[in-house]
């Protein structure tokens, strides 16, 4: 079975103002959020016997960074939970590839990243609550 590697982004400026927006419709549903942060995580399935060299990891984390926002991108993710959080993961269904992982994928491959078959893109949120019922 092929290893799925994850690529988290930390979250841009204008991130921040999606967040915000994501906080005050929430919070008429739910009063005790507190607040709410996000980012991105790239879910590349890689079929090769050996996980990724130094240099192909390298260029995984350059292909999902952005180039003005150098160490933008981590194999760890940038949201710190504590025992009151809730961590939500919005992304396509497992069951079939999205054009945007063949449009991924093409570049990965266009890149020397033969390995990558599959690549789908989440939104993970962190919501901050004062308290759980």
């Amino acid at each position: 079975m092929s290893p799925i590697l994850h690529f988290y982004v930390r979250p841009s400026g204008h991130e921040g103002a999606a967040s915000g927006h994501t906080r005050r419709k929430l919070q008429g549903k739910l009063p005790e959020l507190q607040g709410v942060e996000t980012e991105l995580c790239y879910n590349v399935n890689w079929t090769a016997e050996v996980l990724p060299s130094a240099e192909e990891m390298k260029k995984l984390m350059w292909l999902f960074g952005c180039p003005l926002l150098p160490g933008d991108v981590a194999q760890e993710s940038w949201l710190l939970l504590s025992s009151s959080d809730l961590l939500l993961e919005v992304g396509p269904r497992l069951n079939f590839s999205t054009p945007s992982s063949t449009n991924i994928v093409s570049v990965c491959h266009a890149a020397g990243l033969e390995a990558v078959d599959r690549v789908e893109t989440t939104r993970r949120y962190r919501l901050s609550v004062s308290s759980w019922l």
